[in-house]
This record gives structure tokens, C-alpha cells and sequence, in this order.
């Protein structure tokens, strides 16, 4: 039932699409219609995300995310009624068995977690990182910085699985282990979801997915060239000046070194959320003694080795082979098509073909299924974002049938032919951008 107004007549679509700003943020989901303007600021996966689907049918969304049933009871405190029909339209065909798909997964087990596999993995990462500490102590500078280097990326892919809730189903008791990895990894996993979580609702979108918002140093399409407004940064990305459009013309040959330093971005990124007001962030005193708890300890270990020459041999390594992850993060979208304005809505609020053109997967054999810690199964991940990472290539033998009857590609090119689509699009826009006339200021 709705507890509000249970009596009142149904809601029309036409009226919810009055109620679409951050202002006045309604949405449907199952048949019912909810105000969620004071919610918003409350949701944990931020405001942005409810802002992208205002004034919508958002029921594909909302069971893509799978709430648990304390979120559905929750979410009655705000229901305002149902609305005049269970959907504004039918439901596509690619939602429908998107949703068989999800039950045959479900009743096979595939959503259950497997903790022997995280038991593993935490005692991989412990005996990886008291082997860091061996290597300070022995002196083995480069050894010791590839290792922890390793950690931290395996460590990060750990926080991508608690960002999504997937080890303990809980948020509260995952936030809890997301802490820990703040203090190990000096990234804040309260930001990461943050950022996430809007990039799964919009991905590829220029103005609304902040994993393809990188100017000055990256354009992913000459959309950028436009100075679009960022709703994620709220802020004007400024194509229009000479060191930006320099720094795009020649993208695709300083894509490769600058995943060198991109861990410097983790530290900024992190710090500004930390600090900024009205940034969501459970238990924020907490995150933020354990992302100074990580400088003092990484600092620390820096400082074991005694020569300078040593510890910026050992800061230089360790940070530049972490740029690995942020390789890896931009194989799955960098080479896919770029939205404009909401791809949800430019699909028909379609969440199937929103994500499976948008993103791809980058195959590899099983043996390296750790190293990528399922990121080389995103396909599965944007489609399910709540299936455990050890269970997304069981996952793939269910959605690869699913997209030949929908006549969608199932993309899934190797390691180095998904980093040649990546360069390949960076240089296409580099061209553009190197042929814009002088006296151009805008693409039009």
C-alpha cells in the first residue's frame, strides 16, 4: 500500500513529468509514484542518481540495483500513489528477458556469495602486503613497490565489490569493510560510490558520466568541444583555450603516461568529497582518520628505507604501476559510443541496450580472472551490479544467449585489441580537434 495517499485518484504520467527537477523530484517505480524530493538528499548512492531518472518510469533502473526489502518499506514513506497504468509504456523485449534472465540466475545460485572466495582473497592480501613489508626491510626496493602497487589494485577492485554491496549485503556492515580498504588503498570508497553509482546510471554520457569527464587531458568525442556543463561536477568542462585543445590534439599519446600518475587523481578526487558539504558519506569521521591513517603509515614505510634515493625509487614505482586499475577501468567504456543527454532516455528508458552499448567486456582466460578482479566481465557487472564478481563468468553463458535474440553485439575483445579501440577513438577526436579552424572558439 502507499501510506500516504492511498485514496487519492491514480497519478497520470503527464503529471509526473511536471515533478522533474531536484526542486520537485518524483519517480515511478512497479505502478506507484513516489516524491523523493527531501529523500534525494538521503539516498545513499547520492542525490544525482534519483535527479537522472525524475519525472520517469524508473522501475528498470530501480531492479537493476536490487534493493533489499528494507529500502522497499522505506520507500512507502514517500509514495504520494499509484499511478494510471503499471507502465507508461510496454515493456521492451530486451527488459523482459533481461528480467527471465535474472530469475534462471537467481534460482541457479549465481546471486549467492561465495566467502571462501573473499576468505581467499583477504589472506592473498595479507601475505602480499607483509611481503611489502619484507622488501622495505630487506631493502628490495623495486620488488617491494611492484607488490604493494599489486595490493593496491586488488585492493581497489575489493572496494569496487563493497561499493556494490556484494560481500556482505549489507551497507552499513560493507561501508564498515570500506573503511578499512580507505586505510589501506588512501582512497575514499564513500567517493568512488559516489562517482560510481552515477556512472551505472548514465554511462557514457557526456554530460552526466563523470568516468568520461576529463578535460583538460581527455575528449572521448567532439561533443566536449561544445564547454558542456557537467551535472555531476556542476561545472562548465572548458574545451574553448589553447592548452586544452593542445592537450586533446595529441590524447592518444599521452593516454599511456598519464595512467602513470592517475593515482595522484585517487588522492585529489578523494579529498575534495571528503571535504565538500552536502557529499554523501556514512560515517565520515571514520573515513577520514583512515585516509589520513594512510598517508601516515605508506609515508612511514617510505621513510624505513635510508636513502632518498630509495624512497623516491619505492614512491615512484608503487604509484606508477597503480595506474594499472585506471588501464583497466577505461578499457570497459572508452572505446564504446558516447551519449549525449541522458542514454536512458535516448533508449527509451531502456536499461538493457542503455548498458550493452555503453560498455564492453575484454576477454581472457580463467587463470587471469583474479587479476581483473571483474572488470573483464562489465557487460554482466552494468547489467546485474549486484552479482559477486566470482560468478560473472558463469553469468556470461545466460546474457551472451540473450543478446543474439535481441540482435545485440556481445562485445568482448582481448586485453590489447580493447586498448587499440580505446587509442583508436582517442585519436579519431584528436584529429577533430587538431583540425578545428583557429578562428573556431565552438563547435557549433
Amino acid at each position: 500500500m502507499c501510506i500516504q495517499v492511498a485514496t487519492e485518484k491514480p497519478v497520470t504520467w503527464k503529471e509526473l513529468k511536471l515533478h522533474a527537477s531536484a526542486e520537485d523530484l518524483w519517480v515511478a517505480v512497479r505502478g506507484r509514484a513516489y516524491n523523493l524530493t527531501e529523500y534525494q538528499y538521503l539516498h545513499p548512492g547520492s542525490s544525482l542518481i534519483l535527479q537522472h531518472v525524475a519525472g520517469t518510469d524508473a522501475s528498470e533502473a530501480f531492479q537493476a540495483f536490487k534493493h533489499p526489502a528494507s529500502a522497499r518499506l522505506e520507500m512507502l514513506k514517500y509514495c504520494v500513489g499509484f499511478m494510471e497504468t503499471a507502465r507508461e509504456k510496454p515493456r521492451t523485449d530486451a527488459a523482459q528477458q533481461l528480467v527471465q534472465v535474472r530469475s534462471k540466475m537467481e534460482a541457479d545460485g549465481l546471486f549467492r556469495v561465495n566467502y571462501w572466495n573473499y576468505f581467499i582473497l583477504a589472506a592473498g592480501l595479507a601475505v602480499a602486503f607483509l611481503a611489502v613489508l619484507l622488501c622495505v626491510r630487506e631493502r628490495w626496493v623495486v620488488p617491494g613497490a611492484l607488490l604493494l602497487s599489486l595490493f593496491w589494485q586488488q585492493l581497489a577492485l575489493v572496494g569496487h565489490d563493497v561499493g556494490h554491496n556484494q560481500i556482505l549485503r549489507t551497507r552499513s556492515l560493507d561501508s564498515m569493510i570500506g573503511i578499512g580498504i580507505t586505510l589501506f588503498l588512501g582512497a575514499s570508497v564513500q567517493w568512488w560510490k559516489y562517482n560510481h553509482n552515477t556512472h551505472h546510471v548514465t554511462p557514457n554520457s557526456s554530460e552526466h558520466d563523470p568516468d568520461i569527464q576529463h578535460l583538460p587531458f581527455f575528449a572521448l568525442s567532439n561533443q566536449f568541444f561544445k564547454n558542456l556543463r557537467s551535472t555531476f561536477y556542476q561545472a562548465t568542462m572548458v574545451f574553448d583555450n589553447a592548452i586544452t585543445k593542445m592537450m586533446i590534439s595529441i590524447q592518444h599519446y599521452t593516454f599511456l603516461p598519464m595512467m602513470l600518475v592517475a593515482r595522484f587523481g585517487f588522492y585529489a578526487m578523494s579529498t575534495f568529497h571528503l571535504l565538500a558539504k552536502g557529499r554523501p558519506a556514512i560515517y565520515k569521521p571514520f573515513e577520514v582518520a583512515a585516509f589520513l591513517g594512510f598517508f601516515t603509515w605508506y609515508l612511514a614505510l617510505c621513510f624505513c628505507l635510508p636513502t632518498w634515493t630509495e624512497r623516491i625509487l619505492f614512491f615512484a614505482i608503487s604509484h606508477a604501476c597503480f595506474g594499472i586499475i585506471n588501464l583497466q577501468t577505461t578499457l570497459n567504456h572508452w572505446g564504446r559510443p558516447v551519449e549525449h543527454g541522458s542514454a536512458l532516455e535516448n533508449y527509451d528508458n531502456d536499461w538493457t541496450t542503455t548498458q550493452m552499448m555503453a560498455t564492453n567486456n575484454v576477454s581472457c582466460p580463467v587463470w587471469m580472472d583474479w587479476f581483473h578482479g571483474g572488470l573483464q566481465y562489465q557487460i554482466e557487472h552494468h547489467l546485474f551490479p549486484d552479482l559477486p564478481r566470482h560468478h560473472l563468468r558463469a553469468a556470461s553463458a545466460y546474457v551472451r544467449p540473450m543478446c543474439e535474440n535481441l540482435g545485440i553485439k556481445y562485445h568482448s575483445p582481448t586485453f590489447f585489441q580493447a586498448l587499440g579501440e580505446v587509442l583508436g577513438a582517442l585519436e579519431i577526436v584528436a584529429g577533430q580537434a587538431r583540425n578545428l579552424p583557429k578562428e573556431q572558439m565552438l563547435v557549433k
